[in-house]
């Protein structure tokens, strides 16, 4: 999807007036993993929640301040965190696929009886079908503020006195975090990595990938490159490692050529990662952090890389 698509899904928001809104409860644990209660709700008077997304659309759509004019790209998560980017992901893809069916199920399939003043809810979901170049496709709007809030310093007028309001209300804020459409999410800002518990993933993700790194040989102290490549925000990075390289460094030419072109210290044939600074610079290279300018071949340090068009 480009940005120019993704401007003609929030113009088409107000094409949908039988619109759904759920509080959303999120609950992650170490044992269960992530799991997600909906509690659906309605507002009045009729139409109220038509508007309040026709407000949301003028937000992200509006000429001359519309937020969707700041973003540049629209590119497919890779761990990285260049502002002003809208990542995607399939709904297959390891790091939210488990996360991803357990949400799909409990908004399809919403509380209507607890309290939703006493619900806890995290995040709230919009759901709707809109219609898109003359076709209708169902969209989840999700946004990752509490929408439940207690006011404080507020008084409203009764009786010719102003008294205070104590109660807890139902506050929803127009903007949105992530957006899921044709079984691929789109993630506005990164609050959309904790509604899928993300962290854990691509931590799961660099562990696995540190263990094919130790059975490679390619560094001379394996326990300082695990440590550090395991904290940190280098966790994060391995979610777009890459394989291809790991294999080619798995020869010591290979290993060599690479140590020059990134200044990476060296010991024999290995990298030596007692030096400082040496476990970065390998991260960046295994993680396509590292590339060279096209113009004088001096290493450079990218955000991530995608193929040339």
């Amino acid at each position: 999807m480009t940005l120019e698509e993704m401007k003609a899904v929030f113009s088409a928001l107000q094409t949908c007036t039988a619109w759904s809104l759920q509080l959303l409860l999120i609950n992650t644990s170490k044992q269960s993993g992530t799991s997600y209660t909906g509690r659906e709700i309605s507002l009045s008077p009729k139409g109220a929640l038509a508007s309040f997304v026709s407000e949301v659309s003028n937000r992200y759509i509006d000429e001359s301040k519309g937020v969707l004019g700041s973003y540049h790209d629209i590119k497919e998560y890779d761990g990285s965190t260049v502002d002003r980017v809208i990542y995607w992901l399939s709904n297959t893809n390891e790091l939210i696929s488990a996360e991803y069916n357990a949400l799909i199920t409990a908004i399809a399939d919403p509380d209507t009886e607890l309290d939703p003043l006493e619900f806890k809810a995290r995040a709230y979901v919009l759901r709707g079908i809109i219609n898109l170049d003359g076709e209708e496709k169902p969209i989840k709007l999700i946004s990752m503020q509490n929408p439940v809030t207690s006011l404080k310093h507020k008084f409203l007028r009764a009786n010719g006195t102003f008294t205070e309001i104590t109660d807890k209300v139902i506050s929803l804020r127009t903007s949105i975090d992530v957006i899921i459409m044709e079984d691929t999410v789109y993630m506005l800002t990164l609050a959309g990595e904790n509604l899928f518990n993300m962290e854990r993933a691509y931590k799961a993700a660099c562990a696995g990938k540190l263990v094919e790194i130790e059975q490679c040989g390619i560094v001379t102290d394996y326990s300082a490159f695990s440590s550090i490549a395991g904290s940190g925000h280098n966790p994060r990075k391995f979610v777009s490692f890459n394989d291809a390289h790991l294999q080619k460094l798995k020869n010591s030419r290979s290993r060599a050529k690479m140590a020059r072109k990134f200044n990476i210290p060296m010991n024999g044939d290995l990298f030596d990662t007692t030096q400082p600074g040496a476990v970065d610079k390998i991260i960046k290279l295994l993680c396509d952090r590292g590339m060279v300018d096209p113009f004088d071949d001096n290493p450079m340090e990218v955000a991530g890389s995608k193929k040339w068009e």
